[in-house]
């Protein structure tokens, strides 16, 4: 069964358009006799004629002119294919929120790659607790975030970009001296981030799996410094398992394996409903690139 091509179906258009296969021809940068030739071979799929001569060019039929809005349909439809499968230019401030475990395992590379990809963007980052972020972004602070296991605000998007591995964190020097499940950690100093911050959910769930309460919670607004807090023996708490790989003191922190396991957290890439969506895709194309590499997601 023949078919016809996006090739024919332009031909035939800006024959359509311009009422001459010449004009056609030179509009598209083919020679005439190649443009003749697409014409012919999409009426050879046809059912009747779409063109026929009048005076020194041609005209639509009256099966033409049904054609014709049909093929225009079609090739608005491509261009849009188009537009959306190529990096559109972007340019000017762009305000992008990033949640911290995040931050501290892949901002710099991030900006490398924005820089590289975008040399006229101008970013500027905000760095905190997802719920924070969401926030900002519904409130208009913000046009883009990364964000953990976010609340779903009102006028916010999201788009989904991997699962990120949570491990307990516990200082170093507490190696075997502390069991494993969630009555095992209840006399402990649990460290994590104020409510209803995906960290706090996450720790607070946990030990809910195994009803029980943390009986002392060290909360702290920065994950970066809970996480120090972990390292000079306070307390312990869930974070990213690349973000305590990136920690620089990561020689003062363990990993203890609990039962039952820790909920990978979500990631998504959000922004509003109104945001330019060709714009968000691109970036969200950098964002899979770079977390790629780095390889953060669980797989």
């Amino acid at each position: 069964m023949k078919r016809m091509t996006i090739l024919q179906l332009e031909a035939f258009f800006w024959t359509a358009e311009l009422g001459s296969v010449q004009k056609a021809a030179d509009h598209l940068s083919v020679t005439q006799p190649t443009l003749s030739l697409r014409l012919r071979q999409l009426e050879n799929v046809l059912a009747a004629p779409v063109l026929e001569r009048h005076g020194r060019g041609v005209r639509l039929t009256r099966e033409g002119h049904t054609f014709l809005s049909h093929v225009k349909t079609v090739l608005d439809a491509y261009g849009e294919l188009q537009k959306s499968s190529h990096a559109p230019e972007i340019s000017g401030v762009v305000r992008i929120g990033l949640a911290e475990g995040l931050a501290v395992a892949c901002l710099p590379y991030l900006i490398e790659a924005l820089e590289k990809d975008f040399p006229l963007l101008r970013p500027e980052w905000t760095v905190g607790t997802s719920a924070g972020l969401e926030q900002s972004l519904a409130d208009g602070s913000l046009d883009l975030a990364a964000l953990v296991d976010p609340i779903g605000l009102r006028d916010v998007r999201f788009f989904a970009l991997g699962l990120q591995p949570n491990v307990w964190a516990i200082p170093a020097t507490m190696v075997g001296k502390t069991g494993e499940t969630p009555h095992d950690l209840t006399h402990l100093t649990i460290i994590t981030t104020p409510p209803p911050t995906a960290m706090y959910r996450l720790t607070m769930g946990w030990f809910g799996d195994g009803y029980q309460q943390p009986g002392a919670l060290c909360v702290c607004s920065s994950l970066n410094a809970a996480l120090q807090l972990v390292g000079s023996g306070i307390g312990i708490g869930i974070f990213p398992a690349k973000m305590i790989e990136a920690y620089p003191l990561a020689e003062t922190i363990a990993i203890l394996v609990p039962r039952p396991p820790i909920a990978d957290g979500r990631v998504f890439i959000a922004d509003r409903t109104t945001s330019d969506a060709a714009k968000t895709t691109a970036l969200i194309r950098i964002f899979e690139r770079v977390t790629r590499s780095l390889k953060y997601f669980a797989t």
